[in-house]
């Protein structure tokens, strides 16, 4: 299948388009939408595995900073 540009270039010089090339000038674009839905739904699935990692690196945080809160809080002059 030609690229859409290549298509309408070639139309615009003979002046009108036909039936077949607008088809193949829809088809073109419709192609070029699916791989940018593609790419973002994987970037997408990226973010989310990303967004994971840091809820357990977060979750973790929190555990160790209630583990350690055991002891008396130090006053401003580092006496409990």
């Amino acid at each position: 299948m030609l690229k859409a540009r290549v298509v309408s270039r070639a139309a615009r010089a003979s002046g009108r388009r036909s039936r077949v090339e607008l088809q193949d000038v829809v088809e073109g674009q419709i192609a070029e939408i699916c791989r940018d839905l593609a790419l973002e739904a994987k970037r997408m699935r990226q973010l989310q595995e990303q967004v994971d990692q840091l809820r357990t690196v977060i979750r973790e945080w929190g555990a160790q900073s209630e583990a350690g809160s055991d002891h008396e809080p130090i006053n401003r002059g580092g006496r409990r």
